[in-house]
């Protein structure tokens, strides 16, 4: 078993000194959602019953275009048996990736979808409590009958209603007649 953190990490590393953080970056991504779409196609590249070198080969016809240290990345992975952890490995990636571009990114999680105004007007907001460059995700939930829970940076600020009304019934609970 591999550590991803650590192969990710190392894989940014390396692209960073080479210029490419970008394209990988970008392209890691779409190799991500063909794996994240494939199960068995990574169940295959992981199994010890099929050879390394049939496995690597597969891999090279499939992600041949990438850039070549991203398709040395995949090939590792093949020979490690652990393509399974690519989403792990690309999680780190893409984690060192926003912080040397100043990057933040959010999920605003709402009752019902925010307007393109209610979402630019909570990204300036955010840009300037953080200095950072916002990219905003809307979630909807309808459980949370109003109101906004926000994550960002490992951060969870919940305004909804349906956290008020739980307050609220602990502290009723708590509370001696």
């Amino acid at each position: 078993m591999i550590d991803a953190a650590g192969y990710g990490k190392a894989l940014f590393e390396l692209a960073r000194e080479n210029g490419t953080q970008e394209r990988i970056y970008e392209e890691l991504e779409l190799v991500c959602k063909v794996m994240e779409g494939n199960p068995p196609y990574v169940t295959l590249l992981d199994t010890p019953a099929v050879s390394t070198e049939e496995k690597l080969s597969l891999v090279k016809e499939a992600f041949g275009s990438v850039e070549p240290m991203l398709l040395n990345f995949l090939s590792i992975l093949c020979e490690k048996r652990s393509v399974h952890l690519l989403s792990a490995c690309a999680g780190e990636y893409n984690k060192r990736y926003d912080e040397a571009r100043n990057i933040l990114r959010a999920t605003a999680i709402t009752a019902v979808s925010m307007t393109p105004r209610q979402q630019a007007a909570l990204k300036a907001k955010l840009m300037r409590l953080t200095g950072k460059t916002v990219i905003l995700e809307n979630q909807t939930d309808e459980k949370l009958i109003g109101g906004i829970t926000l994550r960002y940076g490992g951060e969870q600020l919940d305004d909804s209603i349906r956290h008020r009304l739980d307050e609220l019934h602990r502290s009723l609970s708590d509370t001696i007649v």
